[in-house]
């Protein structure tokens, strides 16, 4: 395989916003796993090359027998570019650009002007499985995967993550901080308060001054 194509695939799938292996995988389909940029097919033998341009669209973006792989790759990224192909947009709007001229037409097919049978979408799913395998050849990616028939749209910025949910209190933060103050209320000074006196019982006076004056009583005195 020839690494300066596959550096063009996948520096252009760069700049358009795709998935080089989809990139690639429409360019095997339409070279018939050859990768030829060289290849003439379609109706009458009259289209050229990687994506298969017709007259019109070689005239245009300069596609030719003999140029590069590599230019013939900026050729057709400039051409999805122009037809519609925006970041983001996967297998099925990129052959349908190739196929039918723009994004979207999934239900078109190209068997007037020599294509294979079947819509684009037929194609994408039911007869590009080993192109995919040989771009991720290709492009040295290990495992190709399943072919994605879903229809991206635009790239959208992945949402921020949710914070974190507070861990429940249950009232551990108020004990923490009633804990936190204690050094300070130590350091403070606070006022000392005497401890109250003892009481005195006056008991065993009193019987000793009743005795006494009984005493007295007794005795005249």
């Amino acid at each position: 395989m020839d690494p300066d194509l596959a550096n063009a695939i996948v520096d252009s799938a760069k700049r358009l916003g795709v998935d080089p292996l989809d990139l690639g995988t429409a360019m095997s389909y339409e070279t018939g796993g050859k990768f030829d940029p060289n290849l003439w097919g379609g109706k009458d033998g009259n289209y050229l090359g990687l994506i298969q341009m017709g007259p019109e669209e070689r005239a245009k973006y300069g596609v030719r027998e003999g140029m590069s792989a590599g230019d013939q790759v900026v050729a057709a990224e400039n051409f999805l570019r122009d037809r519609g192909v925006k970041p983001g947009m996967g297998l099925p709007d990129i052959y349908s650009t190739i196929n039918s001229g723009s994004p979207g037409r999934y239900n078109a097919s190209d068997a007037a002007n020599g294509g294979a049978p079947g819509t684009v979408m037929d194609k994408v799913v039911n007869q590009m499985g080993p192109h995919r395998e040989n771009a991720a050849r290709l492009l040295g990616i290990p495992q190709a995967g399943m072919i994605n028939p879903q229809v991206a749209g635009p790239t959208v910025q992945a949402a921020s993550p949710a914070p974190a949910a507070a861990p429940a209190d249950n009232g551990y933060a108020q004990m923490l901080s009633q804990l936190q103050k204690i050094p300070q209320l130590m350091a403070q000074k606070q006022p000392v308060y005497a401890p109250p006196a003892p009481m005195i019982d006056t008991s065993a006076a009193r019987r000793r001054a009743l005795a006494a004056i009984q005493q007295q009583g007794a005795t005249g005195v």
